[in-house]
């Protein structure tokens, strides 16, 4: 059989009667030589002389794949029918071109309802050349594969449904999962739609959401496994979150996908939204591409697989941990600190000894040691083994790490022994760092947090450790935390409620002072602090009266409601939803946590912005009006070249220009304020004259 590369030379040399042989012997077995029987009418056609060879052949191909059942048949014979009268062949039968082409399209799309139709609107049969036939055959073939009611999906749009097709638009019209009656030119559509078959994941989510969304809810790996299996590929985990979308409420993410990745089959590759998320056809199969990746690791991944793979199975936990038990014996002399961590990680996978008791790799001297031993529960290990090995020095090794360590769970921990074995230096070292926290900046921050729910961590507050708490803001060592310092002085946080529970007048004063020299906290945040503090010790309020804003009792009162929902109702609840979010697992991939998080900034923010707002409302009182002059909480008659127009001069918050109540602050209020009967203003372009005032009600 000539290869496609003989078949360019042959057609560059001229040599026809061998192409003319190769096509016949590519006919006797045409579905696997596709590829060169189109390639062999293209080059003949380029070839101006051949034209009435390349339709003989063109018959020729037509007759024996008209024999050959089977839909790849068929839409074989439609191409090369299409390529030959493109060519300039002018194939054809007893009964017409039009017969010929009519049967080689109906056999290429043989469930396509639509199709007399579109032969119909398109004038088939008024083509008087199989080069005008052809040409309209191919404009309407773009439509065939939309008819109304096949379902597609367009990238970015998700699935979507053919709701019409308007040929003088040249457009289809789709309703897609999420916008309605959205029209798409044809062309596009052509290239940009994938058809979604029966079955398939996203077509069950357009056309039968609510089933779809019981499975989703009965059986999570189920769900997904239809979804991977849908898609044909793995996919990230930010594109599966997309794909349920809608299908499982943003508040059960995490639960779902929790309970989803545990099955034996699915694989998770990497970590975070880029994660991969793959399903095998069997637990056995996902092992072994498991195992084969382990092995093809380094050991610093190898210790982080056996971390996220180690409690799959007991055969799997077993061979991992076999082959790091290895690696722990290699680096016991050379690194303990490694070997060390390694033992911890595999400590307790069944079937594998050690040979050696990881307690004895834990020195005298800590500190270095610990330096090495990234894992954060291996290193709680070796501060336990070092105390019971080293009583002695237990104190000051604990006293020296806690200044280093960056973890709050670790630094916990060691509050803890140190609580037990010698509580007289851990009061000594509470005191080094509230005098010296640059020394320890996360266990400074440990520190604030224990305050806020702790009474007696919080009795050693005052004016000089919230002050370095403000500093701590800044710190670049505490950028990973810095939204949870900053939520320590919101309305409710640590430092409010030491203004309000603990603080004398002078500290609230040396606090308001330290507060007022910083600048990394919002405005919102320092108001909510400075009006605690002046609720709780009056003498310290300032007298503003240039910053008092009137309004009516109504808006004053909405403004109160809205507050209390926020502090009674929607932060209590997103707190409480932020702890049970907390609860389920690895935070990176949370993303209902770090949703409720965001929550929590705008609400504490929308909060302290209305608690400004309050502080410096006064209601307007109609019967304290006094009409002589345009002021706030009056009413204004006008009249300009437009005619006479009534005006009402109210609050900011009570503004509804259509209704013709207007802000005192806005600028056609600024423009009317003092104003007397018969005086003349420039309102919204237009001089009008003040005709009279009076009590807005």
């Amino acid at each position: 059989m000539m290869t496609l590369a003989d078949l360019k030379t042959s057609l560059s040399e001229k040599r026809y009667d061998a192409v003319e042989g190769a096509f016949a012997e590519a006919l006797l077995d045409p579905l696997p030589n596709a590829e060169w029987l189109l390639s062999a009418v293209r080059g003949l056609g380029r070839v101006a002389p051949q034209k009435s060879r390349l339709q003989a052949l063109a018959t020729d191909a037509d007759s024996v794949l008209r024999a050959v059942p089977g839909a790849e048949a068929a839409r074989l014979r439609w191409e090369l029918l299409k390529e030959a009268v493109k060519a300039g062949a002018t194939p054809t039968t007893t009964d017409g071109f039009h017969r010929l082409f009519e049967s080689a399209l109906s056999g290429a799309y043989p469930e396509a309802a639509s199709l007399p139709a579109l032969l119909g609107h398109f004038k088939f049969r008024d083509a008087k050349t199989p080069a005008d036939g052809m040409a309209r055959l191919e404009k309407l073939e773009k439509w065939v594969p939309f008819e109304v009611g096949r379902v597609f999906t367009m990238a970015g749009r998700g699935p979507g449904k053919v709701v019409g097709t308007n040929f003088q638009l040249d457009a289809v019209r789709f309703d897609f999962e999420k916008a309605k009656g959205i029209s798409i030119p044809i062309g596009v559509a052509a290239k940009s739609l994938v058809p979604l078959p029966e079955g398939h994941f996203l077509r069950d989510k357009l056309l039968a959401a609510d089933r779809l969304a019981a499975r989703a809810e009965a059986d999570p790996a189920d769900a997904l496994r239809h979804l991977l299996e849908s898609e044909g590929k793995a996919l990230t985990l930010s594109e599966v979150k997309e794909a349920f979308a809608g299908l499982v409420p943003e508040e059960r993410w995490t639960a779902f996908w929790t309970a989803a990745r545990k099955h034996p089959q699915v694989l998770v590759h990497g970590s975070g939204k880029s994660a991969r998320i793959e399903w095998s056809h069997s637990a056995e199969a996902a092992e072994d591409k498991l195992l084969a990746k382990f092995e093809k690791s380094t050991l610093e991944d190898q210790v982080d697989f056996y971390r996220k793979h180690g409690r799959r199975s007991a055969e799997l936990s077993a061979k991992l941990a076999g082959c790091l038990a290895a690696e722990a014996r290699r680096f016991r002399a050379t690194d303990p600190a490694a070997a060390f961590e390694i033992a911890v990680v595999i400590d307790g996978a069944p079937g594998v000894d050690l040979g050696f008791d990881l307690e004895e790799l834990v020195p005298e001297n800590l500190v270095p040691f610990l330096s090495k031993v990234p894992d954060r529960l291996a290193r709680e290990r070796a501060l336990d083994a070092h105390v019971r090995r080293f009583p002695h020095r237990a104190a000051e090794a604990l006293a020296e790490w806690f200044f280093r360590e960056d973890d709050v769970r670790t630094l916990e921990a060691i509050d803890r022994r140190l609580r037990e074995i010698a509580p007289e230096d851990r009061e000594t070292l509470h005191d080094r760092l509230l005098k010296n926290p640059r020394h320890g900046p996360k266990a400074f921050f440990w520190h604030a947090q224990k305050a806020a729910e702790e009474e007696a961590f919080r009795a050693r507050l005052g004016p000089a450790v919230l002050g370095r708490l403000l500093d701590a803001v800044g710190w670049s060592e505490l950028a990973g935390v810095r939204t949870k310092l900053k939520e320590m002085f919101d309305r409710t946080g640590l430092a409010a409620s030491w203004l309000v529970k603990q603080a004398t007048v002078d500290e609230a004063r040396l606090f308001l002072e330290a507060l007022h020299r910083h600048h990394d906290l919002e405005p919102h945040r320092v108001r909510a602090l400075v009006s605690a503090a002046e609720m709780r010790f009056p003498e310290l309020r300032k007298k503003t009266e240039d910053e008092t804003v009137f309004a009516t009792v109504e808006a004053i009162e909405a403004m109160r409601r809205e507050l209390d929902q926020i502090l009674k109702v929607e932060i209590p609840e997103n707190t409480k939803g932020i702890q049970q979010a907390a609860q389920e697992g690895d935070l990176s991939e949370n993303f209902e946590y770090k949703a409720r998080r965001d929550r929590q900034q705008l609400l504490s923010a929308r909060a302290g912005k209305l608690q400004e707002q309050l502080a410096h409302a006064r209601p307007l009182d109609p019967a304290a009006v006094d009409p002589s002059e345009v002021r706030p909480g009056t009413r204004v008659t006008v009249s300009g070249d437009s005619g006479q127009r009534v005006l009402t001069l109210l609050g900011p918050w009570d503004s509804r220009p259509d209704d013709g109540v207007y802000s005192y602050l806005s600028d056609l209020g600024k423009a009317l304020l003092g104003k007397r009967p018969g005086d003349t203003a420039i309102v919204l372009g237009e001089r009008i004259e003040i005709r009279k005032i009076e009590a807005w009600k």
